[in-house]
Order: C-alpha cells, then sequence, then structure tokens
C-alpha cells in the first residue's frame, strides 16, 4: 500500500479540522431540502449592532472602563444626519409566563412597577407548560391563582400575549395542520381563562418553518423574531430585539447595561424599534436582576424625542 508523503498527510489533516469548524465549505449544500428553520442562541443575541458588524473586545473593555451605564437619558450630541431623532420608551418583553414561574414572575412585576413601566411591558404566556414532563400540572386551566395574577396585571396595564402552546421542543416546527391544531387549543384554553384578542405570537425557541409561519399568519398574528416581526400580510419589519440576561453573572451586569445603552441609541438613530426581551428563571439568576432594575430605571426616564 502506497503511503502519503508527510506534507499530503498534515494537508489532510488540516482540511479535516477546517471542515469541522465550518471554514471550508462543502461543494454540496444539503440544507436546500430542509424546510426554513431558525433558532438564535441568547449567547447570540448580545455584542452586534444594528447593521450586524461585531462589536470587538477592545470596545468592550473601553466600554467597561468608561462606566457608561444606563444612570441617566443622555442622548449622542451628533444624530445621524443632524435629523430629529425619536426616543422611544422600549417594551419589555417577558418570556415564559406559566405557573412554573410564578415566583420568578412576581420578582420581575415587582421592578416594573417600581418605575410605573406595564404599559411598556409584554407578557408571553404559555398556555399548557410542557405536559410530556408535568402533565395538567402547569396548565393555566388548573391554576386559578396564577389566571387571577395575571388579569390583576393585566388590568393594570400589561399586555397578555401567545408564547406557544406547550413549549415544547421546536414546538412550532411543525406542518400546516399541526401548527392550525395547536394555535387553536392555545386560544380555546386562552379564552376558557379569560384571555382574547391577541396581537402577538412568540415562537418557543424562535423555531418556525414556512407551513407554521402560514398558519399564525391565518391568526392574524405578528411573529415576533430577534432581528425582526413576521407582520399577518407577510411583510418583515426590522427590529432589534434583544437579551442581555442569559445567566449573566453581576460582574457582568456594568457591560451589559452599556452594551443595551449603545444598541439602543444606535437603533434608535437608524429609526429600527428596540425591545428588550427576558426569560423568567434566566433572569432572576446571577446579576440579572439587577441589569433589569437599572435598565427599566432608565427607559422609564426617556424622553420621546430627541
Amino acid at each position: 500500500m502506497m503511503r502519503l508523503p508527510k506534507k499530503w498527510f498534515i494537508i489532510l489533516i488540516i482540511l479535516a479540522v477546517l471542515l469541522s469548524i465550518g471554514l471550508v465549505h462543502k461543494s454540496e449544500d444539503t440544507r436546500k431540502s430542509v424546510p426554513f428553520e431558525r433558532e438564535v442562541s441568547s449567547l447570540t443575541t448580545v455584542g452586534y449592532d444594528p447593521l450586524n458588524e461585531k462589536i470587538s473586545i477592545v470596545s468592550l473593555l473601553r466600554l467597561n472602563k468608561s462606566n457608561r451605564i444606563l444612570k441617566t437619558s443622555r442622548k449622542p450630541s451628533n444624530p445621524i444626519n443632524e435629523t430629529k431623532v425619536h426616543y422611544e420608551k422600549p417594551l419589555i418583553f417577558v418570556h415564559d409566563v406559566t405557573p412554573y414561574y410564578f415566583s420568578e414572575l412576581k420578582e420581575v412585576v415587582q421592578v416594573i412597577d417600581l418605575y410605573n413601566y406595564s404599559s411598556k411591558t409584554v407578557l408571553f404566556v404559555i398556555p399548557r407548560f410542557d405536559p410530556p414532563h408535568y402533565g395538567n400540572r402547569w396548565d393555566l386551566r388548573e391554576n386559578r391563582e396564577f389566571v387571577l395574577y395575571l388579569r390583576r396585571l393585566q388590568k393594570r396595564g400589561y399586555r397578555i400575549e401567545l408564547h406557544g402552546y406547550e413549549h415544547t421542543y421546536h414546538e412550532f416546527n411543525c406542518s400546516y395542520d399541526v401548527a392550525k391544531e395547536k394555535l387553536k387549543n392555545a386560544t380555546a384554553l386562552m379564552s376558557e381563562v379569560g384571555f382574547d384578542n391577541f396581537a402577538f405570537f412568540l415562537p418557543p425557541a424562535w423555531a418556525l418553518n414556512n407551513e407554521s409561519i402560514k398558519a399564525i399568519r391565518e391568526y392574524n398574528l405578528t411573529i415576533v423574531m430577534p432581528d425582526y416581526f413576521i407582520l399577518p400580510n407577510g411583510s418583515v419589519e426590522r427590529v432589534w430585539n434583544h437579551e442581555y440576561t442569559w445567566y449573566i453573572e453581576k460582574d457582568d451586569v456594568e457591560m451589559r447595561l452599556a452594551l443595551a445603552e449603545r444598541d439602543y441609541y444606535n437603533t434608535s438613530q437608524r429609526g429600527v424599534p428596540f425591545y428588550l426581551s427576558i426569560h423568567l428563571g434566566v433572569v432572576n439568576y446571577g446579576g440579572g436582576l439587577k441589569f433589569f432594575e437599572e435598565f427599566v430605571k432608565w427607559a422609564s426616564l426617556l424622553g420621546e424625542t430627541s
């Protein structure tokens, strides 16, 4: 058997490594037959500006050292093109609202109420959380105290919207018929406990495909994604919907606040709406609530125009 020269053996090893990390692509695109699916890790939603330019480690260090924390409503001195910029109070999207996270929700609401920010807060509710593991334990129909709590929040200005049906793995990466059935069950259950007239749908794990998108649009719902909304008419609206509190430590708070401030002003100058996403349970960890309180305090002081 012929032996390869040593240099060719080394080249083959390098090529194998490059293929494994994606720097060299296979000639055939095996994804072409796979339906559209989108899932975004929360770790990828921090550190990019609205024009998809990566922020460097040096920039992060400079932001941290300069202590640009959200303490005032200070605006950039030179807005782009010297035009008048609208600095609107950002909406907060609260994911995973379920009786499973009842105590965590109360902690988040305490912060929001402290700064009178309820009218700018959207609660994305799971009607029947993870029955394969919990049965009916976290079904809203079995949790009257939690439902009454949500009703009180709604009366105080909080918006109630849909976050899937059971929040199982990639729940809405499914066929049109399955998605339609899940939506029918979700809206019927929510109506049964007193909630109707939904405008937004946030898919669990951001997972969708073309068929499930069609089903959701037929319910006249706007689909919420990290960087865009899919409107009921099929058009796409550019947004900035990011999360800065994915299991952060207390030492991370200042840097994350600096990033959030930078992203808010950059998106506002370009006319891109800014939304803050948080996950119950996750935001309650480490420095999450500290970040959240500082952010809401700052956002509550923002003026509507520059």
